[in-house]
C-alpha cells in the first residue's frame, strides 16, 4: 500500500480523530463505502489493525477474512487472522489458520505455541500436545512454552513425560505457587503421594498464608489416609481465610455426621446468604447435606442438596440426556460383535491377562469391589486410572484416525492399538508388584470404553457393579462431581443416565467375547464371604482369606468412599433411598425397569436397613 494511496489519507484522519477521543467517528470514517480497494490485502489488513485498536473486533475480523481470501497462500496474513480469532475466543476458526499458516512456515516456534494454546482452549490436549512439543523443539528456552507443554502432557494423560518439565518450572520459578500445585498433582497422579506430601509439607512452611497449598496438602493427606493431618490442614487453610468454602467443605466431609458443631453452624450461616457465590454453594451444599443426613435430617439434607445442585446448574447449564443418549446408542450400533471380531483378525490385542477393570455406576459399590481384590496378595489396587479414557478421548481427536472413534475402528492402525495398550500397561503397573497377576482399575465410567477395552485387551476381565438405582441416584446427586457431570445435578437425568448405563452394559454383555461379572451390592453387602469368594474366583485367584480384612489395609483410597471402605462391610446404606422417598419423583418416573436389581432376600439376623438405621451412610 502506497502511502499516498486513499486508504493512507483515511487512516491518518481516524487516527487523528482516535488521538482526540473521537473513537466512533473514527469507526464510522473507516466504514464509509469505498474506503477500501476491495482487492488490496494490504490495506484490509492496515484497517483491522486499527479497528481491533479502537475496538470494534467484528470489522477487524471481516477485513482480514478479506485479505486472506486475497492471499490465501501467505502464511504471514494466516497467522495474523488467526491471532486476531484466538484473542476473540473464537478458538476452532483460529485453529484452521494457524494450521494453514505452519504449513507454509513450519518453522515459526510462536505459531506452533498459539496454535496449542488454541487447542488447549478446546479440550483437544493430545492435538496441543503435539502441537507445543514442535513449538518446544523450536524455542527450548521459552518458559511461556514449557509450561503450555507440561500442561497439556499433563492433561493429555503423560504424567511422566510432564513430572520433568514440572520439575524444570520448580528449579526456575520454586515460589510459584501454581506450579508447586500442578507438579505435586502430577505427583499425586502418578501415585506417588509421599513425595507430594513432603513438597507441599515443605510449601507451606515457607508460605503459610497460601490458602491453595494448604487445600492440596489436605487432599493429599486424605489420599495416604491420615485424616488427623488432613484435618490439621484444613483448618489451617480457614485460619488464613475465615469463611472460605473450600476448607469448610473439606472438613465438612471428612467427619459428616460426627463434624464439629460450631463448623456446621458456620456453614448454615454460609449458605443462607443470598450473594453466597454458586461455587461455594455447591462446595458447601454438598457436604453438609452429608452431615446432615448423617445426623438423621433428612429434610435438611435433601434440602441442601438441592441448593447446590441447582447452583451447580447455574454454573455449567443443565445436562443434555438426548445427547447422551444418542452417543450411548452410536457406540452400540458401532462396536457391534462382528465388527469387534473382525478388526480383532487383523489385530489380536494385547495378550496380557492382568487387566481387571470394575465399571458401574458411581456410588454402586465399586470402591469396596477393589478393596477386596486388591486385599489378595496377588491383586493390585490401582483405584481410578484415567488412561482408559484419555485413550479413548485421544482417539477421538488425534490426526492418525481418519474419523473419529468409534468409527474410526476400522481404520486403526495395529501400532496406534499396540502402543495404547502398552501406555495403558505402565500406568496399570506404575506401583503394582512384579509378582501381581491382576492390575485392578476402579474407573466406574468405564463402562463407556468396553468395546475399546476388550479390542486392546481380549483377555481382560470385567465386574460390573450394580445396587438399587434409587440408592445409587440419592448418593450421586448429594456427590460434588466434576463440572463435567452435569447429568449428576439433576433426579431425573440421573434416572435417565442410569437407564442408558444398563442398556450398554446389556449391549457390552452380548456383544464383547470377555468376561463379564454382574455383582449386586446388596448381596455383597448382606452375604460378604459368598460374594467375595465369587469375586476372587472370577479373578482366577485362589481363595484367601485377607480379602475380608480389607479395611485393615493402610493403602490410601482416591475416591469419595475412602473412609467408608477403612470400616468392615456394612449394610445400613441398603435401602436408604426411603429417606428421601418424597423427593424423588422425577427420579422414580424415569427409572426403567430393568435399572432395577434383584431385591435383596433372606437378609440375615440383625442386618438392619436404613429405614430401620438411625446412621446411614455411604
Amino acid at each position: 500500500m502506497h502511502p499516498s494511496s486513499p486508504i493512507s489519507g483515511t487512516l491518518r484522519q481516524a487516527a487523528l480523530l482516535e488521538r482526540d477521543g473521537k473513537v466512533d467517528a473514527a469507526l464510522r470514517l473507516l466504514k464509509q463505502p469505498g474506503v477500501v480497494d476491495p482487492g488490496d490485502a494490504d490495506a484490509h489488513r492496515q484497517v483491522a489493525q486499527v479497528a481491533m485498536r479502537l475496538g470494534d473486533a467484528e470489522m477487524a475480523i471481516v477485513h482480514m477474512r478479506h485479505a486472506t481470501d486475497l492471499v490465501p497462500g501467505d502464511p504471514a496474513t494466516r497467522f495474523q487472522f488467526a491471532c486476531l480469532l484466538a484473542h476473540e475466543g473464537r478458538h476452532a476458526d483460529a485453529v484452521t489458520h494457524f494450521q494453514h499458516s505452519l504449513e507454509r512456515a513450519p518453522g515459526n516456534a510462536q505459531g506452533w505455541h498459539l496454535l496449542g494454546i488454541a487447542l488447549q482452549r478446546l479440550a483437544r490436549h493430545g492435538d496441543a500436545l503435539q502441537a507445543l512439543r514442535r513449538a518446544y523443539g523450536l524455542a527450548p528456552d521459552n518458559v511461556r512454552t514449557l509450561e503450555a507443554l507440561a500442561e497439556s502432557e499433563f492433561h493429555a494423560g503423560y504424567p511422566e513425560d510432564a513430572l520433568p518439565l514440572w520439575r524444570q518450572l520448580l528449579t526456575a520459578r520454586p515460589d510459584d505457587a501454581h506450579v508447586v500445585l500442578r507438579t505435586s498433582e502430577t505427583l499425586n497422579r502418578l501415585g506417588r503421594h509421599g513425595e507430594a506430601q513432603a513438597m507441599l509439607r515443605e510449601a507451606t512452611t515457607r508460605h503459610p498464608q497460601t490458602g491453595d497449598l494448604w487445600m492440596a496438602l489436605a487432599q493429599t493427606e486424605e489420599d495416604v489416609g491420615d485424616r488427623d493431618a488432613a484435618r490439621s490442614a484444613y483448618r489451617a487453610a480457614l485460619v488464613e481465610h475465615p469463611g472460605w468454602a473450600p476448607p469448610v467443605s473439606g472438613l465438612l466431609g471428612l467427619d459428616r455426621g460426627k463434624a464439629d458443631d460450631t463448623l456446621v453452624a458456620q456453614a448454615q450461616e454460609l449458605m443462607a446468604q443470598a450473594d453466597l457465590p454458586d461455587a461455594d454453594r455447591a462446595l458447601i451444599g454438598y457436604e453438609l447435606g452429608k452431615v446432615l443426613d448423617g445426623r438423621g435430617l433428612h429434610a435438611d439434607a435433601i434440602g441442601c442438596w438441592h441448593q447446590a445442585n441447582a447452583a451447580r446448574r447455574r454454573m455449567t447449564g443443565p445436562g443434555d440426556v438426548a445427547a447422551f443418549e444418542r452417543n450411548a446408542a452410536h457406540t452400540m450400533a458401532t462396536l457391534t460383535r462382528a465388527r469387534l471380531d473382525a478388526r480383532h483378525a487383523r489385530w489380536s490385542g494385547n495378550p496380557d491377562p492382568r487387566p481387571l477393570f470394575i465399571v458401574g455406576m458411581p456410588r454402586s459399590g465399586t470402591t469396596l469391589t477393589e478393596q477386596i481384590l486388591a486385599a489378595h496378595p496377588a491383586g493390585h489396587g490401582g483405584g481410578e486410572l484415567p488412561d482408559i479414557a484419555l485413550i479413548a478421548r485421544n482417539l477421538r481427536s488425534g490426526p492418525a484416525t481418519r474419523d473419529a472413534w468409534p468409527d474410526s475402528i476400522d481404520a486403526l492402525p495395529d501400532n496406534l492399538l499396540e502402543a495404547a495398550a502398552q501406555r495403558y500397561l505402565r500406568a496399570a503397573t506404575r506401583e503394582a508388584s512384579p509378582d501381581a497377576l491382576r492390575l485392578v482399575d476402579k474407573a466406574p465410567l468405564n463402562f463407556f470404553h468396553l468395546g475399546l477395552i476388550a479390542l486392546l485387551f481380549p483377555r481382560a476381565r470385567v465386574i460390573w457393579c450394580r445396587r438399587d438405582p434409587r440408592d445409587i441416584a440419592v448418593s450421586v446427586y448429594g456427590e460434588n462431581f466434576s463440572l463435567d457431570e452435569k447429568l449428576a445435578t439433576d433426579l431425573e437425568d440421573i434416572g435417565h443416565y442410569i437407564n442408558t448405563q444398563v442398556r450398554l452394559m446389556r449391549h457390552w454383555q452380548a456383544s464383547l467375547s470377555i468376561p463379564i461379572l454382574e455383582l449386586d451390592y446388596e448381596q455383597l453387602a448382606t452375604r460378604p464371604e459368598e460374594q467375595a469368594r465369587r469375586l476372587i474366583e472370577f479373578a482366577g485367584l485362589p481363595w484367601d482369606p485377607a480379602c475380608l480384612e480389607f479395611h485393615r489395609s493402610e493403602r490410601g483410597v482416591q475416591t469419595p468412599s475412602r473412609w467408608q471402605v477403612k470400616q468392615p462391610v456394612y449394610t445400613r446404606s441398603i435401602g436408604r433411598w426411603r429417606n428421601y422417598e418424597q423427593a424423588l419423583g422425577p427420579l422414580l418416573a424415569a427409572l426403567a425397569e430393568d435399572a432395577y436389581t434383584s431385591p435383596v432376600a433372606g437378609l440375615p439376623d440383625g442386618v438392619e436397613t436404613s429405614d430401620q438405621a438411625n446412621t446411614p451412610s455411604d
